[in-house]
């Protein structure tokens, strides 16, 4: 992922604001992503007209290979044939068993709807002791999943390890 991204940011920069922002109106990468992915792919350290720059590439990208829009309708047969997970929710809200802390890096967050979720990052953050706390899990980009607690300014990245 950091690799795509610094990808993505390189070509950015080489090419000019101008060449492709007449051509995208459409697309907006603040709109496509959510803050929390916005943060951990370093998006947030561009200036405006990096963003616009970015933006552009998209969307000239976006023209110039349509052929992802068929290629993934063709993929959908094939994937509604095989038996699927059931779909997560771009929205979660539930409460955390226990008392919460924060996260190590390492943490393991068993909510009161029965799922269980671990965090991805490395991210450490200490809050004094909180029972019954408030979670909302928000989908990202690439399939990833972000925690955020009631209260806490942060969010960490999480994946689903029980239904």
């Amino acid at each position: 992922m950091k690799i795509l991204t610094q990808s993505l940011l390189l070509a950015a920069a080489l090419l000019p604001v101008t060449t492709f922002a007449d051509d995208a109106p459409g697309f907006d990468v603040l709109k496509s992503m959510s803050v929390a992915d916005f943060r951990a792919s370093g998006l947030d350290k561009l200036s405006d007209a990096q963003i616009k720059a970015l933006d552009a590439w998209f969307a000239e990208y976006q023209r110039q290979h349509p052929c992802g829009t068929a290629a993934a309708s063709q993929a959908v047969p094939a994937a509604a044939a095989a038996p699927a997970a059931a779909p997560l929710d771009d929205s979660i809200s539930s409460y955390i068993v226990g008392d919460f802390r924060g996260w190590t890096g390492t943490t393991t967050f068993k909510l009161e709807n029965g799922q269980v979720w671990e965090q991805v990052d490395d991210g450490i953050v200490t809050v004094g002791a909180r029972q019954h706390a408030k979670v909302t899990i928000n989908r990202g980009a690439f399939n990833s999943y972000y925690m955020s607690v009631e209260g806490v300014t942060d969010s960490v990245q999480v994946k689903r390890i029980k239904p």
